[in-house]
């Protein structure tokens, strides 16, 4: 990785922020963003002794590994590598205590480790358009967990440990090849986007009924015939996706002109 001209000063380098002189940390690398600037091969692992930092986003380019000293940046509460050519990341990026949000959209992602698991202040985790087949239960731990980002990814199955995202609002798994999906994600206490378009799947389960809260329910491009009357509940929905199915049977409030469609829900059959 190259982007800088070792031979002018650090403080015109470009991408880098530093800290104001009336902050604790004056003088030292606070973001750094780099977009589209072609980096290629490792991130330097002396990116691990920058503690200051709380931003790095190198968006769009072709790096291909990261360094286990990142971990070491506990300051760190963002981090994007979207775009880039990833085939893994090191268990390490489990001791970033800080972090809120986390980028790996976009990679060739085949595995994340379980260790992510312990991101206890992550809000934000993007592994969309990956080659993910699974996801570690560890990730149901995460439980600041607002959005969870895995469409366009080869996922078969889920951890029924996802349940436990007490704080989810946002759950995409479009574009997957999933059959079915754990009863257990009718305990998530106030989702409101749940997408699970484009996949396999032959049934929902009942249990989703239960997600009140819910505004966005994609079921399109799956191969279902029933929907469980149990769904009936779901009175907040203003989005409803069904097509691509094969469905005979709905429940009553779901058909054409029926209750949902009289309190404002958009159906697209």
């Amino acid at each position: 990785m190259r982007a800088w001209d070792e031979s002018e000063p650090v403080t015109s380098w470009e991408g880098l922020t530093f800290g104001e002189a009336w902050d604790t940390d004056a003088g030292r690398v606070v973001e750094i963003v780099l977009i589209g600037e072609a980096l290629t091969g490792d991130l330097p692992a002396a990116l691990g002794g920058l503690t200051a930092l709380t931003c790095l986003s190198l968006i769009g380019n072709l790096l291909t590994s990261v360094p286990v000293e990142l971990g070491r940046l506990t300051a760190l509460e963002g981090l994007n590598l979207a775009a880039n050519q990833l085939t893994g990341v090191p268990e390490e990026l489990g001791g970033l205590t800080a972090l809120e949000v986390l980028s790996l959209s976009r990679n060739q992602l085949t595995s994340v480790p379980a260790a992510l698991g312990a991101l206890t202040a992550l809000e934000t985790l993007c592994l969309d358009d990956n080659q993910l087949t699974s996801v570690p239960a560890a990730l149901g731990g995460l439980t600041a967990l607002e959005t969870l980002q895995l469409s366009g990814n080869q996922l078969t199955i889920l951890p029924v440990a996802l349940g436990g995202l007490t704080a989810l609002t946002v759950l995409d798994l479009r574009g997957n090849q999933l059959t079915s999906v754990p009863a257990a994600l009718g305990g998530l206490a106030s989702p409101e986007k749940l997408h699970l378009g484009d996949n396999r799947l032959t049934r929902v389960p009942a249990e989703l009924g239960g997600l009140t809260s819910l505004t966005a329910l994609h079921l399109g491009g799956n191969q279902l015939r029933s929907v469980p009357a149990e769904l009936r509940g779901l009175t907040a929905l203003d989005e409803l996706l069904l097509s691509g199915n094969r469905l005979m049977r709905v429940p009553a409030e779901w058909e054409r002109g029926g209750e949902l469609e009289q309190n404002g829900c958009v159906i697209i059959r």
